[in-house]
């Protein structure tokens, strides 16, 4: 499986990510209410990101050639309840469907149960978006809710979620070590 690198996100990703989700077949299934529709849209994004560290950490995803390939973060964090929500978003289309997802799903949650100390993470999936399906399996994610149960942003969606206790039970932590994972992900 392809190791990934977590680094925080910068200003300067700012027309990347613009690149990212101006790309429909990138966006298809992540239920966006209104993509930016500028650099400076994401570049808000980006600040709003950066100032509201409580409740969001936002990532950027990085092959191991230090080649930024996509988007992934824990937002909701709840201290109280020990839960935050992921998402993650592969914006480099050559490298679909080649374990960097699963890679980076698995680098996220690691870093949400060692980092920030949380007990749960949860996301929602479209239900035809099927590689990404696959991909929260491998990580540990079990569905929770089915379509049908919620519809967010007008489309039902699988609820998944995974606990602390059973990722370590199936030893999901990502591959690489803690200095490949990347260190400036802590914090």
């Amino acid at each position: 499986m392809p190791k990934v690198v977590l680094r925080p996100i910068r200003m300067s990703d700012a027309e990347l990510c613009f690149r990212w989700v101006s790309d429909p077949d990138v966006t298809r299934y992540l239920g966006l209410l209104q993509p930016p529709t500028t650099v400076e849209g994401e570049r808000v994004w980006i600040a709003r990101a950066l100032t509201d560290r409580e409740q969001q950490r936002v990532f950027v995803v990085e092959d191991q050639e230090g080649r930024a390939i996509g988007t992934g973060g824990l937002r909701a964090i709840d201290r109280e309840t020990g839960s935050a929500i992921l998402g993650v978003m592969i914006g480099d289309k050559s490298i679909w469907n080649q374990g960097y997802g699963t890679s980076a799903t698995k680098a996220l949650v690691s870093y949400g149960f060692g980092e920030l100390g949380l007990q749960e993470v949860r996301l929602s999936c479209h239900p035809e978006n099927y590689g990404a399906l696959r991909c929260y399996e491998k990580a540990g994610f079990k569905v929770s809710k089915r379509p049908g149960d919620r519809s967010v942003y007008g489309r039902a969606e699988v609820q998944m979620s995974v606990r602390r206790q059973d990722w370590e039970q199936a030893d999901l932590s990502p591959s690489a070590g803690p200095g490949e994972m990347g260190h400036e992900a802590r914090g």
